[in-house]
């Protein structure tokens, strides 16, 4: 089976994961309480790479013929996390694990385990997709763990959970009526759901929606990440030569805008263009593998992690050039995250077994 191991799909990734680690770099000199970032960085590249293989090594089917415990995990950490969890920036997120010192968001294991197990959920319901009802039921399937990041608050992972539902339930063959109806629900709840967001989350879509009238420091960060981006140019100022970012001008420049970052040091043709065309590459190799393979629950599962990928560049790209609101959400490979990072690698090893197994002769 390894002959089917996809090395083009890891090289890119570990390209891009490196060039992470340089912009990361990068980004937090200057800063000493952030200096063992780019070292941390290397060590969960190195323990996602080793998972990555492990994963690829089991056949996914285990993991879709245990959807339901699966997804039961999920429903529980995410529990545990909103009675338990560790407070960081005004927000309830993580798990810390006793005696290492680790917190581990399960959200960020959520969204590559959640294609797992709602690919199994469409694929047993498959004769079922014409019916109302089943749609209603997926809705509730990934509505609960909505529910749970929602309140965290976690509003740009929430959004990703409900746009990888609706591409692998349209994938399914979701009806156009049944699409109609929940394009109009959905309408209504963002009105009904916006007085519940928390302070910070509202002024971040007001800001957006009306700069002119946001408080100066509600709007600073996306000004100098503009900033950052349009002064980059075509060839950038060079490694460690950014003014905005060794400057100390941006903010969260090692996580939400490493874009600014990495657009302002190597400009537009060693940054921008590199770290896009790696991550279409990588996008490419895995909706291969969902054209590859027979198997419905293993094409849902690869398009769903492809979804993750594709909504966290476009979100995150999109809010560094004030397209999108500012939502939290990291870019893929790229950004600082021990959680983030290992997830991806996990979601990458899936994609890597469904490959691995794709020939019908293989299945048994």
């Amino acid at each position: 089976m390894w002959r089917y191991f996809d090395i083009w799909l890891v090289a890119a990734v570990l390209l891009l994961t490196a060039y992470g680690i340089l912009i990361i770099r990068s980004a937090v000199t200057g800063a000493p309480a952030f200096e063992a970032l780019p070292s941390d960085q290397v060590r969960w590249a190195i323990i996602g790479i080793v998972i990555m293989m492990v994963v690829a090594s089991v056949d996914y089917r285990v993991l879709t013929s245990a959807h339901w415990y699966i997804y039961a995990g999920l429903i529980l950490t995410l529990a545990l996390v909103l009675v338990a969890g560790a407070i960081g920036n005004e927000t309830r997120r993580w798990i810390e694990i006793p005696g290492v010192g680790i917190r581990v968001q399960p959200a960020e294991f959520g969204r590559i385990l959640l294609p797992v197990t709602m690919g199994q959920f469409l694929a047993d319901r498959a004769r079922r997709m014409g019916k109302f009802s089943n749609t209603i039921a997926s809705l509730i399937y990934v509505g609960v763990p909505i529910a749970l990041i929602f309140v965290e608050p976690n509003l740009g992972m929430s959004v990703l959970y409900i746009s990888v539902w609706f591409v692998m339930i349209w994938l399914a063959g979701l009806p156009l009526s049944h699409f109609a109806i929940l394009a109009v629900l959905g309408i209504g709840s963002i009105a009904a759901v916006f007085p519940f967001l928390a302070e910070y989350q509202q002024e971040r879509i007001t800001t957006f929606v009306n700069p002119e009238e946001a408080d100066p420091d509600d709007r600073f960060n996306i000004e100098q990440a503009q900033i950052s981006i349009g002064s980059g140019g075509w060839w950038g100022k060079g490694y460690l030569g950014g003014t905005q970012s060794q400057l100390g001008f941006l903010r969260v420049q090692h996580t939400d805008f490493i874009f600014s970052v990495l657009t302002e040091e190597m400009g537009l043709v060693f940054g921008s263009l590199v770290v896009i065309s790696l991550i279409g590459f990588v996008l490419w190799r895995i909706l291969r593998v969902a054209w590859l393979t027979p198997d419905p629950a293993g094409k849902f599962a690869c398009v769903g992690i492809a979804t993750v990928i594709f909504f966290q560049t476009a979100v995150n790209i999109g809010m560094n050039v004030r397209l999108v609101p500012v939502t939290g959400l990291t870019l893929p490979f790229v950004s600082y995250g021990g959680s983030s990072l290992t997830t991806l690698f996990i979601g990458i090893g899936i994609v890597q077994s469904v490959l691995m197994r794709h020939r019908k002769q293989e299945f048994g």
